[in-house]
C-alpha cells in the first residue's frame, strides 16, 4: 500500500490522510525486506555497491522505493554534528514517524537569498508533516547533535528547480546547483567547450538554448552572445517565456549593456 503514496495527483491532505491510515512501521519494514540481499551468486562487494547506490551520502538516507513521481526513503538515527549548510529540497515532501518514535524538525521560511527561522515541529505517528519545498526548508538536526529516531520520508521532487544552500549561522544563500542531473551535465559541458574554445560550442549552445532549465538556457545564451550578439538577442523572447525572475534580470542587464 505504501507504494501507492507516490502518486503526484494526490493532494497534500489526501496524502496525509492515507499515511495516518497505514501502519507505516510495517509498511517500511516490507520495503526494507525487498532491498537487495547477498546470495551465493553475488560477491559481498557487489551487494555493498548496490546498497551504496541506494544511499544518499549527503543526506544520510536510504531509498526504499522509487518511481517516476518520487521516492520513499529512510534516515537512520545518528549523532552526527550539524553541517555548516542547510539545503532546500525542491518539490513536496512528507516526513513521518515509525516505531512509535517522534522527532523534531526545525522549519525555515524559504526566500530567494535568505532564510527566516520558523517553528519547531514534533513529528509522531499521529502527526506526519507535509512540506512545500518552494516555501519551506526543513532541518532534521535542529539540536546539532543528530536525531535519535528513524525518519521516514515521501519525496515528490521538482526536478526543474534548483537546490539552494544556505549558511547555517547567517541563514544567507551561499550557493545553488541543479536538482536535475542532466542540467548539471549540460552546464558543465557548455563551460568546458567554452573554456577549450571548441568551434562546436556554438552549435551545441544553439541546441541547448531550448532547454527547460533557466541556468542551462542562460549559459547557452552567453555562449551564443560571444559569437553573434544579434543571434543571441533573437532568443530573448523565448528565454523570457521560461518566466524565471532571475533569468529575466540577467536578460535585462544584458540588453542594457
Amino acid at each position: 500500500m505504501i507504494k501507492t503514496l507516490l502518486d503526484s495527483d494526490l493532494t497534500p491532505s489526501q496524502l496525509i490522510t492515507r499515511i495516518k491510515t497505514l501502519n507505516m512501521s510495517a509498511e517500511v519494514k516490507k520495503l526494507a525486506d525487498q532491498l537487495p540481499k547477498p546470495t551465493a551468486r553475488t560477491f559481498d562487494s557487489s551487494h555493498r555497491a548496490e546498497i551504496m547506490r541506494l544511499t544518499n551520502t549527503y543526506t544520510g538516507t536510504l531509498t526504499l522505493h522509487c518511481n517516476k513521481s518520487g521516492n520513499i526513503s529512510l534516515k537512520a538515527p545518528d549523532n552526527a554534528p550539524a553541517s555548516e549548510q542547510l539545503y532546500s529540497v525542491p518539490g513536496n515532501s512528507v516526513l513521518f514517524a515509525i516505531n512509535a518514535e517522534s522527532f523534531s524538525i526545525q522549519l525555515y521560511d524559504l526566500e530567494d537569498e535568505h532564510l527566516t527561522r520558523g517553528k519547531l515541529v514534533i513529528v509522531d505517528a499521529s502527526n506526519p508533516l507535509f512540506i512545500d519545498g518552494t516555501k519551506i526548508l526543513f532541518d532534521s538536526n535542529p539540536t546539532g547533535n543528530g536525531h535519535p529516531a528513524f525518519i521516514g520520508s515521501i519525496n515528490l521532487p521538482d526536478r526543474s528547480a534548483d537546490i539552494s544552500a544556505f549558511d547555517r549561522a547567517t541563514l544567507n544563500k551561499i550557493a545553488w546547483f541543479p536538482h536535475d542531473d542532466s542540467a548539471a551535465r549540460y552546464l558543465v559541458s557548455l563551460e568546458l567547450l567554452e573554456a577549450a574554445q571548441d568551434p562546436e560550442a556554438l552549435r551545441v549552445a544553439e541546441e541547448l538554448i531550448y532547454h527547460y532549465h533557466p541556468a542551462v538556457a542562460w549559459k547557452a545564451f552567453q555562449v551564443i552572445q560571444q559569437t553573434d550578439l544579434l543571434a543571441a538577442l533573437h532568443y530573448v523572447p523565448q528565454l523570457r517565456n521560461l518566466q524565471n525572475s532571475r533569468l529575466n534580470l540577467l536578460l535585462d542587464q544584458s540588453e542594457a549593456a
